[in-house]
């Protein structure tokens, strides 16, 4: 009789050591599909290229971002989005750096404006940058230290390829003076969005008018 309770207890026991180990097993399966394995830098863009304009920080001055695709499409701060290009944002210089909150003044000192390519259409696409406006007058800062107005301006394009990620193009060019304009880069996709051709030929984009 004891025997047979003895192996009952086994049985049971080994029933409920099953029932566990399958609702961990459960218990992982579930934890991984709800939090999948990222990779350190991994960042999901629905586009296939990013356009980066970026200049000194400190600067007050307004640069721009021009980019024409191959259907002669431009897109610049006052038109954002045409074709399947979109540029986020303007960046005035230090003009929208700064937020009022309950808190108090929060500001972000970056000078920054990006332009996706959310999909591909075959051709050339030209990249120029444009000192829209310069900053006149010199004065001092919280810290004390004196703002003076910039006589020339280090400018920088990137141009990245994210399907698969390569760095198609990243340059810095000076600027003289406001009103100036540059071309960046003149670079040609096929139909697959890989770039078969680059030059950097003159071609101005900034139409009488929008400066």
């Amino acid at each position: 009789m004891n025997r047979e309770r003895y192996k009952t207890s086994i049985a049971f026991i080994d029933l409920l050591f099953n029932i566990t180990i399958g609702l961990a097993m459960l218990f992982i399966i579930a934890f991984l599909l709800i939090n999948p394995i990222a990779k350190k830098g991994d960042i999901v863009v629905n586009a296939e290229f990013i356009i980066t304009l970026s200049w000194p920080k400190d600067s007050k001055d307004d640069i721009d971002l021009y980019v024409m695709d191959p259907a002669g499409n431009i897109v610049y701060f006052r038109d954002k989005d045409n074709g399947l290009m979109h540029l986020d944002r303007d960046d005035l210089g230090d003009k929208n750096d700064q937020v009022s909150t309950d808190a108090g003044i929060i500001s972000f000192e970056l000078n920054e404006e990006h332009l996706t390519i959310r999909g591909i259409v075959p051709g050339e696409y030209i990249v120029n940058a444009h000192w829209y406006s310069k900053a006149t007058y010199s004065f001092k800062n919280s810290e004390g230290d004196t703002y003076k107005p910039n006589d020339e301006i280090p400018v920088t394009i990137k141009v990245e390829k994210l399907n698969p990620y390569a760095i198609v193009y990243v340059d810095t060019k000076v600027f003289s003076k406001a009103g100036e304009e540059q071309t960046f880069l003149r670079f040609y996709v096929n139909a697959e969005g890989n770039v078969t051709k680059k030059n950097v030929l003159a071609k101005p984009l900034v139409m009488p008018g929008t400066n």
